[in-house]
């Protein structure tokens, strides 16, 4: 019975966690691996792109982001120009996927410690530095996972080309 009570108690503050809205990657400490690139160096940057999160449910991107090289580091300068929350997060479809479920889950989650999404209150600019260093198989895919916001088409498939 003390185990079981004890079981319940772990369970409960669980929940608690989650419902504070941050995630935990489970690195503990270690360098998170992607499928689809890594975090990016300031240094490294080989071009900016200003990207608008609207309540219309579209990114847009000055200058438009038609492909992106495999190999090259791109800083995102991105603002909520909405009133309602968004987010940026890049991946491939695997990840975005599984990103769209957590999200689902945890509704208010934000991404303090994820280098591949940023959480935007509305009228904020933050900042997302991100190496496309994989080879993939499909488009590098910007999207926001708040939900109902995805599938509303807030989204953005784009090719990355080899070198």
């Amino acid at each position: 019975m003390k185990q079981l009570t004890i079981a319940a108690l772990c369970a409960l503050s669980l929940n608690f966690a989650f419902a504070a809205g941050e995630h935990d990657h489970g690195d503990h400490g270690a360098a998170k691996q992607y499928a689809f690139g890594s975090p990016g160096q300031d240094s490294a940057v080989s071009r900016t792109v200003k990207v608008s999160a609207g309540d219309d449910m579209k990114f847009s991107y000055t200058p438009p982001l038609k492909t992106i090289k495999q190999g090259e580091t791109i800083r995102f300068v991105i603002t909520n120009t909405g009133k309602l929350a968004h987010e940026f997060s890049v991946g491939d479809a695997a990840s975005q996927r599984a990103h769209a479920l957590m999200m689902k889950k945890m509704p208010d989650m934000k991404h303090a410690d994820d280098p591949s999404a940023v959480s935007l209150a509305p009228g904020e600019t933050r900042q997302l530095v991100w190496r496309f260093d994989k080879a993939m198989s499909g488009d590098v895919i910007f999207a926001c996972q708040v939900p109902g916001h995805y599938d509303a088409g807030m989204k953005t498939n784009v090719p990355l080309a080899t070198k």
